[in-house]
């Protein structure tokens, strides 16, 4: 009976701003005696944001199959679920995710009431754990830390498969729009990324004049004779899947995106572009979702990527890039 205890708290983490020590139980795979994974939790009128340090939030939480970042997701659900218990016509919670001690925007995330209730059910609560929160008392003063005691989803056994593939298709909004419309727009530098590019390709160069973000971002290009890439990141010269934004590229010869195997959780579709040009979005989830905006010209394949993107930020960018002609 101790044991099936110790198994039980191994689903999520316990939320504390330092590192806790974690210990394998013996002749147990893939076991751990406690569950502490750090987080920072601040709550304002109705919204969390949840920031972590990790920079890799796909790596292994436990050294088996869960994540970070299924801990994490799963983290959201539990504190929305007694949320909703608590606060009669709560509706929901809007969770702000993000790594690298919150300079990696990892997208924003809406979790209904019945949707938390309909996971607790479906994966059971095991014991209540203590979790820190910040509340924010906007200007009457300093937030307020509150420890609450808050039930942890029981994801364990065969419930850890189906609660990886559950946050595969639990897409975020874009971590730079809301409600599918853009918040603000920022410039392109066009002028200075084409004088780093011009001359080194023989590919038109295709650029957008604006992106419909509202934060600062970070770009970096490779060049080369058939094409070039300029990427997206939050940091400067990002070289990880967690800073990473995403990416306009131009590649001839390039392989158009082909529609995935029957089964396969993405999406494929043909799509309209500015100046009657034909494009096709796709979607594809592992990790994190990734979505791409492509056309060809001159036998050049055109292509715009984005982490966690929406289809409508992809396409707006896009356009900018065929109205823009070529530069």
């Amino acid at each position: 009976m101790k044991v099936t205890k110790q198994l039980l708290l191994t689903s999520l983490g316990f939320v504390t701003l330092s590192w806790g020590a974690v210990t394998q139980i013996q002749g147990i795979p893939r076991a751990i005696a406690q569950t502490q994974i750090p987080m920072r939790l601040q709550h304002a009128e109705g919204t969390y944001t949840l920031t972590v340090s990790e920079t890799n939030t796909t790596k292994s939480a436990y050294g088996g199959q869960l994540r970070l970042y299924d801990v994490h997701i799963a983290k959201m659900f539990e504190v929305t679920y007694s949320d909703c218990q608590e606060i009669p016509n709560a509706g929901g919670r809007t969770w702000y995710y993000r790594a690298g001690n919150g300079k990696i925007d990892m997208g924003q995330f809406r979790i209904n009431c019945q949707l938390a209730s309909d996971i607790a059910n479906t994966y059971a609560l095991g014991k209540p754990e203590r979790t820190a929160i910040e509340y924010s008392q906007g200007e009457a003063g300093r937030p307020i830390s509150r420890t609450r005691s808050i039930p942890i989803l029981d994801i364990t056994g065969n419930k850890i498969q189906r609660w990886t593939n559950f946050v595969q298709g639990f897409r975020p909004q874009s971590a730079n729009s809301e409600g599918g419309n853009s918040r603000s727009s920022i410039s392109f530098p066009v002028r200075e990324i084409v004088s780093q590019i011009e001359g080194k390709t023989r590919v038109p160069i295709f650029l957008p004049s604006q992106l419909p973000f509202s934060e600062k971002i970070y770009l970096k290009n490779r060049v080369e004779t058939n094409g070039y890439s300029v990427e997206m990141g939050h940091i400067p010269n990002c070289s990880s899947t967690p800073c990473y934004i995403g990416s306009i590229s131009a590649e001839r010869g390039g392989e158009p995106a082909q529609a995935p195997p029957r089964g396969f959780r993405s999406e494929f579709k043909t799509i309209q572009l500015a100046g009657r040009t034909q494009g096709v979005f796709s979607n594809g989830c592992g990790a994190y979702c990734t979505a791409l905006v492509e056309w060809q010209y001159q036998g050049v394949l055109y292509r715009v990527t984005m982490k966690n993107g929406r289809e409508e930020t992809l396409v707006q960018i896009a356009n900018s890039a065929i109205e823009g002609g070529p530069r």
